[in-house]
């Protein structure tokens, strides 16, 4: 048993200048959000079933302890319509979850403020790894989720992969794959990688040292045309490079990679 991803969040400790990085990308980025009492504002990038949240820490609060991470791929929230039901079934499973708790954070649509509302429950693998994942139950979808399509000036249109790095490929699936599974169909694909493998493949050091536990360490997307996706990237002058038929960038600020692949 996996749990399908909601959203996939990068934290930063420099909102503006990541998200000025990633809109030179070519993602369409909502208007910023706040977290009330947590210290923390947003902006998301919808794909299809998924988004991609840019998660800034702002000033002492809950998230404090992300603090000094630079920008990076931290956590993924899990997909549930019903938070503690699932936090059960993922602690039968061998994780540990702690306590449902209700968030909120107000939102503007079509020029109008309203309060999106949601049920959170954290979880851990049994296995050491470096991600924050948790059960976002979405109480007011209707406030959060676009009514139409999402279009990036980049061609992106859905998450179609999340790397997951460990000493070894089969450690980080191990820690791992008991929440996420392997992805696929209208799911991203979960590919496992060793840290040697990543570096080779994306030629970066990786995030984290060789005997870290398993994290996240970057994102494909499927983009609806790639040579149009590479012509925005130049226009733009964004550093990347092309292998076979993906294209890498590897950005100074957003410190994962970002992949673009037909």
């Amino acid at each position: 048993m996996a749990f399908p991803i909601d959203h996939l969040f990068t934290v930063t400790t420099d909102r503006e200048v990541a998200r000025a990085a990633l809109a030179d990308m070519g993602f369409e980025l909502t208007e910023r959000g706040e977290h009330p009492g947590r210290g923390t504002s947003n902006h998301l990038m919808f794909f299809g079933r998924c988004y991609w949240e840019l998660l800034a820490i702002d000033e002492p609060g809950p998230a404090s302890a992300l603090l000094g991470k630079a920008t990076t791929l931290m956590g993924c929230a899990l997909r549930t319509d019903d938070a503690a039901r699932d936090a059960a079934a993922a602690v039968h499973l061998g994780a540990s979850a702690g306590a449902t708790e209700p968030v909120t954070r107000p939102v503007r649509v079509d020029g109008q403020w309203h309060t999106a509302r949601f049920t959170i429950a954290p979880i851990a693998p049994a296995a050491p790894a470096d991600v924050y994942f948790f059960f976002c139950q979405h109480l007011t979808p209707e406030l959060v989720w676009p009514h139409e399509r999402v279009v990036h000036p980049n061609g992106a249109l859905r998450l179609k992969a999340l790397y997951a790095v460990g000493p070894s490929g089969s450690s980080a699936e191990r820690s791992l794959k008991v929440l996420l599974g392997s992805g696929g169909g209208e799911e991203p694909k979960i590919e496992y990688l060793s840290t040697d493998t990543y570096r080779s493949r994306f030629r970066v050091p990786s995030t984290s040292g060789a005997e870290a536990p398993p994290h996240l360490a970057g994102l494909a997307f499927q983009v609806e045309d790639l040579d149009r996706c590479g012509a925005y990237l130049r226009k733009q002058r964004i550093p990347h490079r092309t292998q076979g038929r993906e294209i890498q960038v590897l950005s100074a600020v957003v410190k994962h990679p970002i992949v673009f692949a037909a």
